[in-house]
């Protein structure tokens, strides 16, 4: 163990398990030779810029260049280096946070203008202990536009003892002018593979026996982000038991995976009854009503992967047999209506009732009717029949609707569509719309019924009384309307009429 680490009695793992060199950083083998290569030749920027997602070593790669500016080797004498030796003064007091010319700054915390101009009074004054003053700005994109525009002139002249290094997990935020006088430097998400062998390594340094899908399960849960998995697995170990994927699942009350595939079979094959039973067992058992609906959507994501890429689920899956009854216009339903679930459960304090209405949902809108019902989703009218799959169409908007009608000839329907009615909301297999001016009923079931023979999916068209909404054929009338006034507006409009005095210009 190095001399300068911490003790790690007292530390939780983030801490303990830091990275003390730019070699060490986990996954990010590109980004550490670059600041080597970097260091290595002298030619260092004045201003650095990190994004990335949270937990991936922005701010600890941040903390390591500060080191290798400041370090002065264990003889004194050293000079900026891209191995830190970590037990000179200068390298003592950056780790321990007490090296008085290395400021770090959370920005989410001062924002202001203000805050950055007691910055910029320090930096005239040379380092007090220190090559250079190295100024650490975390969340930098939080600064107030104000607080930007003080920092831009210096970044424009920065004095020769004075670094600037930004973190930021939102880069679009921070202004062009300060990103174009920083070096960037993107950390990617870390491999679920370079997670567990970290993960591996601390537990064996722990003296913590593993399975390896145990392991493998906390790296897929840190999803990319070090700290976040460090965090995990500080929580599932107690003591010096073995770290079972079961323990995991306790400890964290994740759901068991069989639980969660059975669940979407039974809305898959609209099993209401079924399905509404399981969805309140594991809610009894404490699972999260979004956990719930966050793995339903991972399945979906899964299975629709599978289908486009022409592969079979594991043999262990619970969708190995079913998997040839799956369509790929099924899982996508589910999954929009899965997806708008999370916010309405966020929105209630009525979370398991709003589960229960999202699975409803989710199987009512396939057009099953009960737990009877013939069950999912390849049936003779879909796939069975390869002519009538590669026949199919697809429809993404409501006026793409009404251009399929036209296509097949149907223009008395289109022509209602069009101009008879107003559109409220569209979702692949439902249309709400305004009352016709015609009679409703015919047309609603003549919309369905041609929609699932053309797109071989079923559809609900409602016709509400909201009003307000627009027709198509009025909406383009108005596009219409303002690119005319646009075109006499225009410079070529007006010096034609001043041209040709009294001539009446017409657009077309």
């Amino acid at each position: 163990m190095r001399e300068y680490e911490h003790s790690r009695q007292l530390q939780g793992f983030g801490a303990s398990y830091a990275s003390f060199a730019l070699s060490e950083l986990i996954g990010q083998e590109s980004l550490s030779n670059t600041i080597k290569s970097a260091l290595s030749s002298g030619r260092i920027a004045h201003s650095f810029i990190f994004t990335g997602t949270r937990g991936v070593g922005k701010t600890t790669t941040a903390r390591l260049i500060a080191l290798a500016l400041n370090c002065v080797g264990t003889d004194g004498k050293g000079d900026i280096t891209s191995e830190p030796c970590g037990v000179c003064d200068q390298c003592k007091a950056i780790q321990e946070d007490r090296h008085v010319d290395v400021i770090e700054v959370d920005a989410a915390t001062r924002t202001g203008v203000d805050d950055v101009r007691q910055l910029m009074e320090g930096m005239t004054y040379k380092p007090v202990m220190g090559r250079f003053k190295v100024y650490i700005i975390d969340e930098v994109h939080m600064l107030s536009k104000s607080a930007f525009n003080a920092l831009l002139k210096t970044l424009e002249e920065p004095p020769a003892h004075v670094k600037f290094i930004f973190a930021t997990t939102e880069i679009r935020k921070v202004p062009l002018t300060i990103l174009s006088r920083c070096q960037r430097y993107d950390l990617k998400r870390v491999s679920v593979e370079a997670l567990s062998n970290h993960f591996a390594r601390i537990l064996d340094e722990e003296k913590v026996s593993f399975d390896d899908d145990a392991v493998e399960k906390i790296a897929h849960l840190a999803n990319g982000s070090v700290r976040d998995g460090l965090s995990l697995l500080e929580q599932v170990i107690q003591g010096k038991e073995k770290l079972t994927l079961k323990h995991i699942k306790n400890a964290l009350g994740l759901l068991d995976k069989k639980d969660v595939e059975t669940l979407y079979l039974h809305i898959a094959s609209g099993n209401a009854k079924q399905a509404l039973e399981l969805a309140s067992k594991l809610y009894e058992s404490h699972a999260d009503p979004i956990q719930i609906i966050e793995d339903l959507l991972s399945v979906s994501h899964q299975l629709s992967t599978l289908i486009t890429l022409d592969q079979k689920p594991p043999k262990d899956s619970m969708f190995y047999k079913n998997f040839e009854s799956l369509s790929l216009d099924a899982i996508l339903l589910i999954w929009t209506v899965l997806l708008k679930g999370i916010e309405e459960i966020k929105m209630t304090s009525l979370a398991f009732e709003t589960l229960e209405i999202i699975l409803i949902r989710a199987i009512y809108i396939q057009g099953f009717r009960g737990e009877n019902a013939k069950a999912p989703m390849k049936n003779e009218s879909t796939l069975d029949s390869k002519a009538a799959f590669q026949n199919k169409y697809t429809v993404q908007s409501f006026e793409e609707v009404v251009s399929l009608f036209k296509k097949k000839k149907e223009l008395i329907l289109a022509n209602h569509l069009a101009h008879d009615v107003g559109l409220i909301r569209f979702a692949p297999g439902y249309i709400e719309l305004s009352a016709p001016k015609k009679d409703s009923h015919d047309l609603r079931g003549q919309i369905s019924s041609l929609l699932k023979e053309y797109t071989q999916t079923h559809w609900d068209v409602v016709f509400s009384s909201q009003s307000g909404a627009l027709s198509i054929a009025y909406q383009k009338e108005q596009e219409d309307k303002e690119k005319k006034e646009k075109a006499l507006e225009s410079d070529a409009a007006q010096a034609a009429t001043k041209l040709f005095p009294g001539a009446k210009i017409t657009v077309k």
